[in-house]
């Protein structure tokens, strides 16, 4: 398989509806990029190749409009926070590369979008237009700038910082931000989806207009195909992660509506959406020692995708059920500018992360 996925961090403590929407969508994102990594076919199971990594982005930037939102953190405080979780998110993702190299560690580069969205995200939050707009320029200058990156020779940490913002093969900074923005956008919709039909209406609209844009990108010479980061495979992975998001809160809205049992299949998918930092790491031990044991044979396979899943899902089903939230979040909201003055001991909610 051409590439792999990993999952940003996030979790939330609040069910309300609009949050639990974001950790379904983020659910399935994580169910997606275990089919990205682990599944021995193709087929329509490729789709996941170009929905994992855009809908954890578009989740991030949807996740940071809502944080701001709330009111409960200033301008400078939120931007030193992501600035510190991006640089967590790089230096745990590097640390598990090393653990497992059969997976291209999506973290750093995650690290890297979570430090520059943050500031965009203040300027940009109530300016869905100017947000919208600089998305679209983004997509169109991304493989611009990714060809010229790809003409520099540079040594050691410059070099790495090149990968992670503009020439990585397969994830990279100028790809990521348009589809954040597009994020950052969708968030001033959610809150406004009353109900399953509204919500499967959009979502509709907006995977019907991911195809088109995906069809008329491989007509050209530049393609659309999974993570090529050209301007047709951005803006048609963005909106399919947009109408993953808004089918997301459909589909939860219609699931209260059915019995208990019914409710409690999505159970499990939305605490790993909520543990999704624990998520992702659990995957790479479970790979880690899965590749031990087979003497460093190929992951792809039913028996590892499946097993993978049930192991990742439970787990987090389970530390949710029994602590509340999971080791990686727990470290995720240590990780924050401290506080000063009468204000000190408040430590915030256990809602969403902006880097969620």
């Amino acid at each position: 398989m051409p590439a792999r996925h990993a999952s940003p961090t996030g979790t939330t403590g609040t069910h309300s509806g609009r949050l639990d929407g974001l950790d379904l969508a983020r659910g399935l994102a994580v169910l997606s990029m275990l089919v990205a990594h682990l599944s021995p076919v193709g087929g329509v199971l490729d789709l996941s190749e170009y929905l994992t990594a855009p809908l954890f982005a578009v989740v991030i930037g949807a996740s940071m409009a809502l944080r701001l939102e709330r009111g409960d953190v200033g301008a400078a405080r939120f931007v030193g926070d992501n600035a510190l979780r991006g640089l967590l998110l790089l230096v745990v993702g590097l640390v598990l590369q090393l653990v497992y190299r059969q997976i291209d560690v999506v973290l750093p580069y995650l690290g890297v979008l979570v430090v520059v969205l943050a500031p965009l995200a203040v300027t940009l939050r109530r300016l869905p237009v100017l947000a919208s707009a600089v998305a679209v320029a983004g997509a169109v200058l991304g493989p611009i700038v990714v060809d010229r990156a790809r003409e520099v020779s540079a040594p050691g940490v410059v070099q790495d910082l090149l990968v992670w913002t503009a020439t990585g093969e397969s994830y990279r900074l100028v790809s990521f931000l348009p589809m954040a923005l597009g994020g950052l956008v969708l968030a001033g919709l959610l809150p406004r989806l009353d109900g399953w039909r509204p919500a499967a209406g959009i979502s509709g609209v907006l995977l019907a207009t991911s195809l088109v844009v995906h069809l008329m990108g491989r007509s050209t010479v530049e393609g659309a195909a999974a993570y090529s980061g050209t301007t047709a495979e951005v803006v048609a992975a963005t909106l399919l992660a947009a109408g993953a998001v808004t089918a997301s809160f459909a589909l939860l809205e219609a699931v209260r509506a059915l019995a208990p049992p019914a409710r409690a299949a999505l159970s499990p998918v939305l605490a790993t959406g909520r543990l999704a930092f624990t998520a992702y790491t659990v995957q790479i031990l479970v790979l880690a020692a899965v590749s031990v044991a087979r003497d460093g044979a190929p992951d792809d396979g039913w028996v590892v995708l499946l097993g993978t899943t049930f192991v990742v899902l439970g787990t987090c089903w389970a530390l949710e059920h029994r602590l509340g939230t999971g080791p990686l979040e727990v470290l995720d909201r240590a990780v924050r500018v401290p506080v000063r003055g009468r204000h000190a001991g408040h430590t915030g909610h256990r809602g969403h992360t902006a880097s969620a």
